[in-house]
C-alpha cells in the first residue's frame, strides 16, 4: 500500500482506538476517569484536554494532504510519513497500556511518542520553508502535537510517582508539582528562544492557564508558579514573532 495511505489509514485507526477508549470504555473507565485515579497536583480541568480535538483535526487534515495536496506538499509529507507511522503505533500503544492501568509502560510509551515528534519536528525544520498552507496542514499540527506531548509527558512521570507512591528527592506531591511546572517553563521557554515556534509554545499558554483556574487541589505556589509562567513564555512568544528564524518564515502559497 502506498505510504500516504497508510498515514490516513493510521489516523483511522489513532481516533477509533480513542473513542473506544472513552465509548465502551476500555478496561471499565474512560480516559479522564483513570487520570482522576492518578493526581499529580497539576493536572489542569478537563476542558484543557479538548485540545486533543484540535489536534485529531490537524491528523485528519494532515493525513488528507498526504493524498490530495499539491506534488510540493506531498513531497514535504512524504518526509515524515515514517515517524508518523511509528507515533500513531504509539499513540494506539499508550491507550491500551494506560487503559490496563501498566503505569510504567504508559511512561515509556509517551516517551516514545514524544521520541516520534521529536524527529517529524527535526525534519520537518530542515526542509525548506513552508508555505501557510503547509504550515496549517503540516507544521503547524505537528508543533501542536509535539507542544501537547511535552506536558502530557511531565504529567505522566507524575502519575507514575503517585503509582509508586514516592517522588524523588523526598518531595511531596505537590513540591514535585512546582517542580514539574518550573521544568516545563524551563522547556518551552528555550524551545521559544531557539526554534521561535509560537504554536509550540501556545500550547503552554492553554496549559498552564488551565492549572491556574484549576480548583483546589492545585496548591497555591504551583498556580503561581503556573500564572508567572504564562507572562515569561508569552514574552519570548513576542520576542520571536519579531525575531523569527529565516527557517521559520513563510512564503505565501
Amino acid at each position: 500500500m502506498d505510504r500516504t495511505k497508510l498515514a490516513l489509514l493510521a489516523t483511522v485507526i489513532v481516533l477509533a482506538v480513542n473513542a473506544a477508549a472513552n465509548i465502551v470504555p476500555l478496561g471499565g473507565l474512560n480516559t479522564g476517569q483513570l487520570s482522576a485515579l492518578y493526581p499529580t497536583g497539576f493536572t489542569p480541568p478537563g476542558y484543557v484536554f479538548g485540545i486533543w480535538s484540535i489536534i485529531y483535526l490537524g491528523l485528519i487534515a494532515f493525513s488528507i494532504a498526504a493524498l490530495r495536496a499539491v506534488p510540493r506538499t506531498r513531497a514535504r509529507i512524504e518526509r515524515i510519513i515514517g515517524p508518523y507511522l511509528l507515533n500513531a503505533v504509539g499513540n494506539c500503544a499508550w491507550i491500551i497500556v494506560w487503559h490496563s492501568r501498566m503505569v510504567l509502560v504508559s511512561v515509556l510509551v509517551m516517551l516514545f511518542i514524544l521520541a516520534t515528534l521529536i524527529v517529524i519536528f527535526w525534519r520537518l525544520r530542515n526542509l525548506q520553508r513552508p508555505t501557510w498552507s503547509e504550515f496549517l496542514v503540516v507544521d503547524g499540527v505537528f508543533s501542536l502535537y509535539f507542544g501537547w506531548i511535552t506536558t502530557a509527558t511531565l504529567v505522566n512521570f507524575s502519575t507514575l510517582f503517585y503509582d509508586w507512591g514516592f517522588y524523588p528527592f523526598g518531595n511531596s506531591m505537590d513540591g514535585w508539582a512546582l517542580i514539574s511546572v518550573c521544568t516545563a517553563i524551563a522547556v518551552y521557554v528555550w524551545m521559544g528562544a531557539v526554534t521561535r515556534d509560537v504554536v509550540y509554545c501556545a500550547v503552554f499558554l492553554w496549559a498552564a492557564t488551565g492549572i491556574f483556574m484549576g480548583g483546589a487541589s492545585i496548591s497555591e505556589p504551583v498556580k503561581l508558579a503556573a500564572i508567572t509562567g504564562v507572562a515569561m513564555v508569552a514574552t519570548c512568544m513576542l520576542w520571536a514573532l519579531f525575531n523569527p528564524r529565516r527557517s521559520a518564515t513563510f512564503r505565501g502559497p
